[in-house]
């Protein structure tokens, strides 16, 4: 993705919540600079669920620097069964940016992925050559043109 008309690459790995995964998801979080975690707004139980997922992010992340983003999906659908401000609230307890998007109309996704990616610019400790991490060296400038830039969705914790 190209952000301040610096190009940046993303390593994404999804494994959808799907159990068949739950042995390899260790291993996803080793090193992991950001970690995004996807609840579906019209399936409540796809919320109550992230508890055994933060519980996992909080045994398995190596660093505790690790960008972690909560992300409510399928907002174009009209039969939501989570709120907005439940997303937000959770995130606060958590210390997770939170976003709202919908992957249909592609609300907010690009917007998503840029946050993640100013945030883990803005923590030195995830990309510092000097930390022996294993990644995009990232640089230190482009993380100071973005102190404090949210934008219209995100809310920064």
């Amino acid at each position: 993705m190209m952000l301040e008309g610096r190009a940046v690459q993303l390593a994404i790995w999804d494994t959808a919540g799907q159990e068949r995964f739950r042995t390899v998801t260790p291993s996803y979080y080793r090193g992991a600079q950001g970690v995004v975690l996807v609840y579906d707004v019209t399936r409540k139980a796809t919320f109550t669920g992230l508890g055994r997922w933060l519980n996992e992010l909080e045994m398995y992340t190596t660093s505790s620097s690790t960008v972690k983003m909560l992300v409510g999906n399928k907002t174009d659908k009209p039969d939501r069964e989570v709120e907005r401000k439940e997303g937000l609230q959770l995130a606060r307890k958590h210390s997770l940016l939170f976003i709202e998007t919908s992957a249909k109309t592609q609300d907010g996704v690009h917007h998503a992925f840029e946050e993640l990616v100013i945030k883990i610019l803005q923590t030195p400790d995830l990309w510092d050559k000097g930390t022996g991490k294993k990644g995009i060296q990232l640089m230190e400038s482009s993380a100071q043109q973005h102190k404090g830039l949210c934008g219209a969705y995100c809310a920064l914790i």
